[in-house]
């Protein structure tokens, strides 16, 4: 994880703490916006759009550590500012997509009804929320585009970490492909898989499959649960600071090694906690 280079270190992390969670919220979102649970549809968007934010920004060289917050009006004109001519400013009805299913309205306007509707507020119920025509395909639009910009405008292909899917642009900078290839995304995408009628065929089967509290008869318990539900062993999966905290402790650490934890102490929040603790292990190897 440390013998890497710095570039390659803040990709990783970036990706792991940033592209990946929102990739995540990016499935939860158009799950719930498929099935009218605007609410949460709302709530997901705005976790979507900012991680994608944070991940392009911080990979431009600018720290989101303690500035922004959640605020994703603020995130986008920091993003404009820094991504100059390659930032994403507008939104287009997609040249497929019928006039009836499309509200014409800037990218601005679509950012501030993210920003009010997907507050933490409305996980309480507490955030009015309203639907206009093309919130999904405005939603999708952005994402698309945010997502495609999480990497060093300036790094070079295949210079710091192999690239294969971009091998034919090996030895250019990553900006000319977000110029030159629209269509590209830079990072591939893990989505997950299966089918919706593992656990039955309409959407209240999710509450009562399997559910021997909130049964409705005993039809709810003749489909065998799928493995996640009743796998025959425990799993587990470590984050990836836990991972860096284990390896720092094992390791004696180099200069590059101090360069890549001072990165990420300046630019991303970590939590005090584990901040204090990978700050405590820098200290140390200074003393050495």
């Amino acid at each position: 994880m440390l013998d890497t280079p710095l570039n390659h270190f803040k990709s990783v992390f970036a990706h792991k703490f940033f592209v990946a969670p929102a990739d995540r919220n990016y499935f939860f979102a158009r799950f719930s916006k498929a099935y009218g649970i605007n609410e949460e549809f709302w709530w997901q968007a705005l976790q979507t759009i900012e991680k994608l934010f944070k991940a392009g920004l911080v990979l431009i060289g600018v720290s989101v550590k303690s500035e922004y917050g959640h605020d994703i009006k603020k995130l986008w004109c920091k993003h404009k500012e820094v991504f100059e001519d390659l930032a994403v400013t507008e939104l287009r009805k997609p040249n497929k997509l019928p006039e009836r299913w499309w509200t014409a309205s800037t990218l601005e306007n679509f950012i501030d009804r993210v920003e009010e509707m997907g507050q933490p507020g409305s996980r309480y119920g507490l955030i009015s929320y309203s639907n206009e025509k093309g919130d999904l395909f405005k939603f999708d639009q952005l994402v698309f585009e945010l997502r495609r910009r999480t990497i060093g405008m300036d790094w070079i292909v295949g210079e710091h970490f192999k690239d294969e899917p971009l091998k034919e642009f090996k030895g250019q900078l990553y900006r000319n492909i977000i110029a030159q290839c629209p269509d590209r995304q830079i990072r591939s995408m893990e989505t997950p898989k299966g089918s919706f009628a593992m656990i039955g065929k309409e959407m209240d089967d999710v509450v009562h499959s399997w559910n021997f509290r909130f049964l409705r008869n005993d039809t709810d318990l003749e489909p065998p649960p799928t493995w996640p539900v009743a796998s025959g062993f425990s799993e587990f999966g470590y984050s990836y600071l836990y991972l860096l905290l284990k390896e720092l402790r094992r390791t004696e650490i180099t200069r590059v090694e101090i360069e890549q934890i001072e990165w990420l102490l300046e630019n991303i929040n970590i939590g005090k906690d584990d901040e204090k603790k990978i700050k405590s292990i820098r200290e140390a190897a200074a003393e050495a």
